[in-house]
């Protein structure tokens, strides 16, 4: 790939990472990412908390040896459970700890990773607070989930002499651009990673052209596909359980359930659902809708108002839920539960350029997904499911076509039963071929990890 002459020319002076530029553009700009920060929690109402955290970051009080998990936020957590149980199977002397950036994360680790001995947001990437939670947790392992790279967390590290595993990585595009402008200095910091397991040989050949080491870049899957645990399901069970009582789910009436939609979406969705309503045979359909970010369920509510529709929200039960039009999970953790109730499941941050979210929740439920143009972020899900055509994604399109061709896929698949079923199967059955990423990972790590430093013979024989 070619570079740019500002690339190539960064890259000719700093073929080592320059931390004390990065470090002085930090505290010089501190004012402003401050303010960043400050102003992007007051407008969403949530992350002061997580802010603070960060900033005065302690280490957590865990007995040794300690493994470290480091989530970015729900997503993460949920991907990293299944590997976390397993190495808490294999490592049976090893204790626990997990952090994430965001609140929301924090509420799921805490919930999903309950067991675990700590739950602590992640530092921001200043010198003393890397310095002091590294040195004080003296971590035996940090496995980092999909793409955390932070310069001052790994240098620390490097420091005290602990292992960075990057597991479950990826690299979108607008990633890979940006880490690219670093040049040879990229190569520097990928070099203080003792592993990096990746999703696809995409994400893997981007990494290598970064200048990670190629003896210690492995293709293991995605974790994402991994099945859920029996605590997992019995989870779901409750919540799909509550969710068909309070709403009278499940009674014949089709139901589409649009999840992880962001800003732009819900309008679109609901202005393709009245077009629905209008459909011989689907004037009872309904739509449950789960916007991805919390901070905008209220102005999600107001919006769909709008349309006249009868709307009933999963925090504030009513006696006429039932009979409500359009269902609002206002919460966090329990669109998975809710896909199975979906005739038709609608993936969101596709329908604008947001680079897509994960449709293998619905599809593990046998559901016949569809998605957006948009998807980018999962480029290689994608790509697995339309070759097995067990995924709908509509074709990029002008913002009014784009209507037309979602209000043709949600009537097809909601009118045509064994079209559906059949697309559904599909998508079950991808998602049951691409389940080893666990076993792969826990492979990985025990032939390149365990295997070669000597501070896991004793957690492995506890």
């Amino acid at each position: 790939m070619r570079r740019s002459s500002s690339a190539a020319r960064f890259s000719s002076v700093f073929s080592r990472f320059p931390y004390w530029l990065y470090n002085t553009a930090l505290t010089v700009g501190a004012p402003g990412w401050l303010s960043y920060y400050g102003v992007h929690a007051l407008r969403r109402r949530i992350g002061w908390e997580a802010l603070h955290r960060r900033l005065v970051a302690r280490p957590p009080h865990v007995p040794p040896p300690v493994i470290w998990l480091h989530c970015v936020s729900v997503g993460e957590v949920l991907a990293g459970q299944p590997l976390a149980c397993a190495l808490r199977d294999r490592l049976p002397a090893a204790h626990f700890a997990v952090s994430t950036t965001t609140e929301t994360g924090q509420m799921r680790a805490r919930e999903q990773l309950a067991w675990m001995g700590a739950h602590f947001y992640f530092p921001l990437d200043l010198p003393w607070t890397t310095e002091r939670v590294v040195a004080g947790l003296r971590p035996a392992l940090v496995l980092i989930l999909e793409t955390e790279i932070w310069p001052n967390f790994l240098r620390a590290c490097t420091r005290h002499g602990v292992p960075v595993v990057l597991v479950n990585g990826r690299l979108s595009d607008r990633s890979f651009a940006r880490y690219r402008r670093l040049g040879a200095a990229m190569g520097d910091l990928l070099r203080r990673l003792t592993l990096c397991l990746m999703q696809s040989d995409e994400d893997a050949a981007r990494l290598l052209a970064l200048g990670a080491p190629p003896e210690r870049v492995i293709t293991t899957g995605n974790l994402k596909y991994a099945p859920p645990d029996a605590i997992e399901c019995a989870r779901r069970d409750r919540i799909a359980t509550e969710l068909q009582r309070q709403f009278g789910l499940g009674d014949g009436r089709p139901c589409i359930v649009a999840g992880s939609t962001v800003e732009g979406e819900e309008v679109i969705l609901a202005e393709v659902f009245t077009r629905l309503r209008t459909v011989p045979h689907l004037a009872t359909c309904r739509l449950l809708l789960a916007p991805r970010h919390p901070e905008r369920f209220t102005a999600v509510e107001r919006d769909l108002r709008h349309f006249g529709w009868r709307i009933a929200r999963r925090t504030q039960p009513q006696s006429g839920d039932p009979q409500a039009d359009v269902m609002l999970l206002d919460t966090v953790g329990e669109l998975a539960a809710a896909y199975r109730w979906a005739d038709v499941a609608f993936v969101g941050g596709s329908l604008v350029p947001r680079g897509g979210h994960n449709i293998l929740e619905p599809a593990a439920a046998g559901r016949p997904v569809v998605t957006g143009p948009y998807t980018d972020n999962f480029r290689a899900i994608l790509h697995r499911f339309r070759a097995a055509d067990a995924v709908w994604q509509l074709p990029s399109r002008s913002p009014d076509t784009l209507r037309d061709h979602l209000a043709l896929a949600l009537e097809t698949l909601l009118t045509d039963a064994s079209r559906a079923a059949a697309l559904g199967r599909r998508a079950q059955a991808t998602w049951a071929r691409e389940t080893g990423a666990v076993a792969a990972t826990l492979a990985a790590l025990e032939a390149q990890v365990f295997s070669r430093l000597p501070a896991f013979a004793a957690i492995q024989g506890g």
